[in-house]
């Protein structure tokens, strides 16, 4: 919507200063003639680039060629044309003509209200100027220091949520070490257990009790008691004591002419 306002304030601002250069076009000639002695007004139209309303002047008899660009703020401010049309005699008349004949030289002639301004004019638009400018200053100081404010606000937080994320990795940091030293420790009864079975008997190999099963023909043979030289083989005394073991399980049943158990060993009663 600003654009358009501009834009739309633009096309207007360009109408009128048309308007007004059209109606007094004849008091715009007579002005550039006066300054210009020998040009003759050639054509006239309006600069939709700078908002100007121009006049194309020649001079005859030289041949040499003269733009007058007015302002839109010449053309309607109450002092200057205007204030011509309301009194020929005016004496902004002549700060006109001369404002045109100090430029006679260039090719390109502008005529603004800053061009006719007056010593008493240029003071106030001097002090005007500087009070303006003293206040934008001040805004503008203002301005930045508040957003140097934000911006070291800004700084604080960061720090602060920075500070509050570190905490927060400290703190998960030291759970799961405390959750890795708990997983660490054995459960209960557990180390009973592998002292239990770390009681072997003679035959094992001292770690669990359980025999070596892949242990040489020679180590084994070294870790057999010696034996007397008039013993018996170890098969005849295995096969010795097994048979014995036989002929006393026999002897323990309760047959047609034994003895009953219990009954003193076999002996009979008086």
């Amino acid at each position: 919507m600003g654009s358009v306002r501009m834009f739309r304030d633009r096309v207007v601002s360009m109408e009128q200063t048309q308007e007004i250069g059209e109606r007094h076009i004849d008091l715009l000639s007579a002005l550039a003639v006066e300054a210009l002695p020998g040009y003759a007004l050639a054509a006239h139209g309006l600069d939709h680039e700078r908002d100007h309303y121009w006049l194309s002047l020649t001079n005859d008899s030289t041949g040499q060629m003269r733009r007058l660009d007015f302002t839109r703020m010449f053309l309607s401010d109450a002092t200057r044309l205007p204030a011509v049309v309301a009194d020929a005699n005016a004496p902004v008349r002549a700060q006109i003509v001369a404002c045109i004949f100090e430029q006679a030289a260039c090719a390109e002639i502008l005529v603004t209200v800053a061009g006719l301004l007056t010593e008493e004019e240029r003071l106030e638009r001097d002090e005007i100027e500087a009070e303006w400018r003293k206040k934008h200053e001040v805004a503008q100081a203002a301005r930045r220091a508040e957003e140097e404010r934000r911006a070291s606000e800004r700084q604080r937080q960061k720090q602060q949520e920075e500070a509050r994320r570190q905490a927060q990795r400290e703190r998960e940091r030291r759970e799961r070490a405390a959750a890795g030293q708990k997983q660490q420790q054995p459960g209960e009864g557990g180390g009973r257990r592998r002292r239990r079975r770390g009681r072997g008997g003679a035959g094992g190999n001292g770690i669990g009790g359980r025999p070596q099963q892949n242990q040489p023909a020679s180590a084994a043979k070294a870790q057999r008691p010696p034996q007397p030289a008039n013993a018996p083989p170890a098969e005849a005394s295995r096969a010795e004591v097994g048979g014995g073991r036989r002929r006393r399980r026999r002897g323990r049943g309760r047959g047609p002419g034994g003895p009953k158990p219990g009954s003193g060993g076999g002996q009979p009663s008086g």
